[in-house]
């Protein structure tokens, strides 16, 4: 496997000779990719492969090695574990190959584990809940994972057209009862094309996904589980019909998605700013086991909203979104057979979010200092609609984060800190007729949800210039978070690595 990741990156990242000259050293182009009114806008260039040839006049290319490390004392979400250790393998590339044209990549092979997971035993549990298999005794899960892409642009008279593919696969397994097995396929690729008008550029994307995942569970003693897996539907609810034993498992998942998009951007960085999407994805979950037919479908359907202003030394941002999830459930003639007879869609999860941000920088002396607040809100709501059960869970943050960076001729260092506020206006949970543990798990999880947290961060980066051309880095982060009632948890990320 890191043979064959070590070709794709190879395959992946056009030589530098390839590329136009670069007007500037390794460390100031580093500068100007990380520059914070750029930042603020990147999304716009890299959501959009048609935008990326206006994402800057220079090449840069990294690679490096990362260490995450996160750690709770109790776990804020259960099914993602109280603690993570991860080491990866990174490399990203945007070249700039002529002024009407440009190719970037990038690829990741990480491996590493998580920490007391319970109640999920599926992998990609934010993207497939509540349509997960779960169980109470848990423990810990080894991951791995790899994942390539790149795109092209390229215009052609006033029409710039791009294509970007991606594709990620992972595994993780556990050697203790219960044992999962998931393996993941996720591809997507995606169009763009661009039309150029005298100060700004039309852009539309369409983007088509398939998604696999390949579940296995055993038991190697089954008498001597201590915990059977539930076939899980939303807001406590289950099968009873394949729940509640501790026989082998086969599960699929099957999800085929598309996205449209249209956006706005200026030809030359300063201007207005805009871009609106809509996603959708359904999944089927099969049991293997037992049906041909699938027993849930997932679907989910997003749209979003966002617009900024970039001039010069300030940036402003503001963005929206809406997502509904619902999951269907299916019901079957007879085992075995293949007939559908009725579908109930009986879990609905609908969630807003907005948010806003502002970034100013300035010039004092030799140092670039920035300084950026940020506002956000989400609230989600989740239903079930027989036996009548209800979350409902509402967040603010507000959050300010500023930056000194010095820049010499053989050095470029980068310190990085802020605070973020969490506050919730309240909550609201009703489940009736849920098993004991299960209900103690979502009342816990909501409360832990809707509490007030305090969020310091701080990183810094170095880069040591080796050539005009050439410079490594390194950089150390931590975030950590504090909890009403005494809890924390720790975020910490180490990277060392080469520019080019």
């Amino acid at each position: 496997m890191m043979k064959a990741l070590f070709l794709s990156i190879l395959a992946l990242l056009p030589a530098a000779a390839s590329a136009q000259r670069d007007t500037l050293g390794v460390l100031e182009r580093s500068s100007v990719f990380s520059a914070e009114d750029e930042r603020a806008v990147a999304g716009f260039h890299t959501e959009s492969p048609a935008m990326m040839l206006y994402r800057s006049e220079q090449s840069l290319s990294q690679i490096s090695l990362r260490i995450d490390l996160r750690r709770e004392q109790e776990a804020l979400l259960q099914p993602l574990g109280d603690g993570a250790l991860d080491g990866g393998f990174y490399a990203e590339s945007y070249r700039r190959l002529s002024e009407r044209s440009a190719a970037w990549a990038d690829a990741r092979y990480v491996r590493g584990n998580r920490r007391n997971v319970c109640w999920n035993s599926t992998a990609d549990y934010l993207l497939l809940y509540p349509c997960i298999t779960a169980d109470s005794a848990g423990g810990n899960l080894s991951t791995e994972e790899y994942a390539f892409g790149g795109g092209y642009v390229h215009r052609v008279g006033r029409f710039d057209l791009a294509i970007r593919g991606d594709y990620r696969a992972g595994q993780e397994y556990r050697q203790v009862d219960p044992r999962p097995h998931n393996v993941v396929s996720d591809f997507t690729i995606k169009l763009g094309v661009g039309m150029q008008f005298p100060q700004y550029v039309l852009g539309l994307d369409l983007q088509g996904r398939l998604y696999k995942q390949d579940q296995d569970i055993d038991f190697f003693y089954p008498p001597g589980a201590s915990s059977s897996e539930l076939y899980m539907t939303g807001l406590g609810s289950y099968y009873t019909r394949y729940s509640l034993n501790s026989d082998s498992f086969n599960i699929g998942y099957d999800g085929k998605g598309c996205l449209l998009a249209a956006q706005l951007m200026p030809r030359h960085a300063k201007g207005w700013y805009a871009r609106a999407a809509f996603e959708s994805l359904t999944t089927d979950r099969l049991n293997k086991s037992n049906n041909t037919v699938p027993i849930t479908r997932l679907k989910t359907r997003q749209a979003t909203l966002s617009a900024a202003y970039r001039s010069g030394r300030w940036s402003l941002r503001a963005g929206g979104g809406y997502e509904l999830r619902r999951s269907i459930e299916m019901i079957a003639d007879r085992t075995g057979h293949s007939v559908i007879v009725d579908e109930q869609a009986m879990y609905k999860n609908r969630i807003w979010h907005a948010d806003a941000e502002a970034t100013v920088e300035w010039r004092c002396g030799t140092v670039n200092y920035m300084l950026s607040p940020r506002a956000e809100w989400r609230q989600s709501t989740a239903t079930y609609a027989y036996p009548a059960r209800r979350m409902r869970l509402a967040q603010f943050c507000g959050a300010v984060r500023g930056s000194a960076e010095w820049l010499r001729p053989q050095w470029r260092v980068k310190a990085t800190a802020g605070i973020g506020c969490y506050v919730s206006p309240d909550e609201e949970v009703s489940l009736s007729n849920v098993l004991n543990n299960i209900s103690e798990y979502l009342t816990y999880t909501a409360a832990r949800l809707s509490g007030r947290a305090v969020s310091p961060e701080v990183s810094l980066r170095a880069e040591r210039r080796l050539s005009r051309n050439l410079a490594c880095f390194a950089e150390a982060g931590w975030t950590p978070r504090f909890y009403s009632g005494g809890l924390s948890e720790h975020v910490l990320t180490a990277t060392f690595g080469i520019l080019f």
